[in-house]
């Protein structure tokens, strides 16, 4: 009976294997299904990256043709820009200069007027001083008030000049800020 329980366990040892083995020959079938299911994913995920990666080229081909015509187009507006303000400060600094040339011709022609009156009056008073003339008092009196009045003429137009000139200055400034403000998008 020993023999026949030890053939019963055996062969139900035997049988148990064999189960076993089925079990993992329909898993390997499995795990090779799968296998080859993976297989074509992959396939299909590398042909998909494939025309991801042209997209990906022409995507970079099409920005640096953009980017490089943006650039060509930033590089033109900036040169206009700083063309027009080298032009308008060789403007500014030519009128500047015409206006203080003008400015200087009206003073000495001011001066030298005022340097004529002064000599034509103390001429005179030179002559009446030595004519001895009474009305040596009234006439420096005279002269005096007439100088004054030369010098508060002078000093009027200098003083007209320069305002006008700063105003124009200023507004110049003025006007070249907002035109820098608005180029470089300040305001």
């Amino acid at each position: 009976m020993a023999a026949v329980l030890e053939s019963a366990v055996e062969e139900s040892r035997i049988w148990k294997l064999e189960s076993d083995i089925a079990v993992l020959k329909s898993d390997v079938a499995h795990v090779q299904s799968d296998i080859t299911e993976m297989k074509t994913d992959i396939r299909d995920m590398r042909k998909d990256i494939g025309v991801l990666r042209g997209d990906v080229a022409g995507l970079r081909d099409e920005m640096h043709t953009g980017f490089g015509g943006q650039g060509d187009e930033m590089h033109t507006g900036f040169a206009a820009l700083r063309g027009e303000m080298q032009a308008g400060l060789a403007g500014l600094r030519g009128e500047t200069q015409a206006g203080l040339a003008d400015l200087r011709g009206e003073m000495q022609a001011g001066d030298a007027s005022l340097r004529k009156d002064m000599q034509t009056g103390f001429a005179a008073l030179r002559d009446e001083m030595h004519a001895g003339d009474a009305g040596l008092r009234d006439n420096i009196e005279k002269l005096r008030n007439e100088t004054q009045l030369s010098f508060s003429r002078l000093e009027k137009e200098i003083v007209r000049r320069s305002l006008s000139d700063r105003i124009w200055m200023f507004s110049f400034a003025a006007g070249l800020v907002t035109v820098m403000a608005h180029g470089f998008k300040w305001i």
